[in-house]
């Protein structure tokens, strides 16, 4: 998956070729990893607030940003799910920017952006932040049903298998 625009390309060079922001290729996400998830929504947070005439570049680089949390969060089936969930999608964004903020010179709109990402637990101030969080919960959303239809996919092939 390659998402190639040279306006994107120009602001999102510096960040995805960054190293650390490298380490979130090995970390999954969804369906893929957090590096792939990243850049797909930037690029469509990209496409979305350049057509509205937006601040399109803060909108880049705060999507690149918003999940720099380098770390697996690991989802359990358990009685603690739901609270272990929330957890997560509260301190997430603070330890997206915590990272981001290290190694990323970030403008208001950016850390807005960062912060507000994981609506209704962060709430978005600029129109950019809105747009980047609608971008991740479709992406979101589409990735999770890939990885139910791959799942439900393989238990369908193993019964077979079984029978």
């Amino acid at each position: 998956m390659i998402y190639y625009d040279d306006r994107f390309m120009e602001v999102a060079r510096p960040i995805i070729e960054h190293e650390e922001y490298q380490q979130m290729r090995y970390l999954k996400h969804h369906d893929e990893s957090v590096f792939e998830h990243s850049v797909k929504v930037a690029f469509y947070a990209y496409q979305m607030a350049y057509k509205r005439n937006l601040d399109w570049e803060s909108a880049i680089r705060g999507a690149l940003l918003h999940d720099f949390f380098l770390y697996k969060f690991k989802k359990t089936f358990s009685p603690r799910i739901i609270t272990d969930s929330i957890k997560h999608a509260i301190i997430h964004p603070i330890i997206a920017f915590d990272n981001a903020s290290k190694y990323f010179d970030l403008n208001k709109k950016e850390e807005d952006i960062i912060k507000g990402h994981m609506f209704p637990f962060g709430l978005p101030k600029s129109k950019e932040a809105w747009i980047v969080s609608y971008v991740d919960k479709c992406i979101a959303t589409i990735e999770y049903a890939n990885n139910f239809r791959k799942m439900a996919y393989t238990a369908k092939k193993a019964a077979y298998f079984v029978e």
